[in-house]
C-alpha cells in the first residue's frame, strides 16, 4: 500500500479561490458596489441556461477540486458574504456574476 503524500510544490500550483477577499463591482446588487467579500463557492455555470443545481460539480466549495474542473469563468456565479467592520460575514450570502468581482474582472469580454 502506498501512501503519497501532498507536496508543498503541489499547494502552491493551485491558486486560491475560495476563502478570497475580494471587492465587489458589479450593479446587479444595490448598495453593495465597492464593499469588500468574501468568496465561499464557486457556482459552475450558473449563467448558462442550462445550468443543472443539482449536479454534484455545479457548488464547488474546494480550491483543489475547483482548479481540477478549469477554475473560475465568465459564466460562473459566486458564493459570497459582505464582510464585515470586524473581519467576520455577514450570515446572508448572495451570488453576483464571477465577472462583477474585481478579482475576476479580467473575465469580461
Amino acid at each position: 500500500m502506498y501512501v503519497f503524500a501532498r507536496s508543498p510544490l503541489r499547494a502552491k500550483e493551485t491558486p486560491m479561490v475560495i476563502g478570497t477577499d475580494t471587492t465587489y463591482l458589479g450593479n446587479e446588487i444595490p448598495g453593495l458596489r465597492g464593499q469588500k467579500v468574501r468568496i465561499f463557492a464557486v457556482l459552475r455555470g450558473g449563467l448558462r441556461p442550462d445550468a443543472n443545481p443539482d449536479a454534484d460539480d455545479y457548488y464547488v466549495n474546494d480550491n483543489e477540486t475547483l482548479a481540477h474542473l478549469g477554475g473560475v469563468t465568465a459564466e460562473d456565479c459566486i458564493d459570497a458574504a459582505l464582510i464585515l467592520p470586524d473581519g467576520t460575514t455577514s450570515f446572508v450570502h448572495f451570488d453576483p456574476r464571477a465577472i462583477d468581482l474585481e478579482c475576476f474582472a479580467h473575465l469580461r469580454k
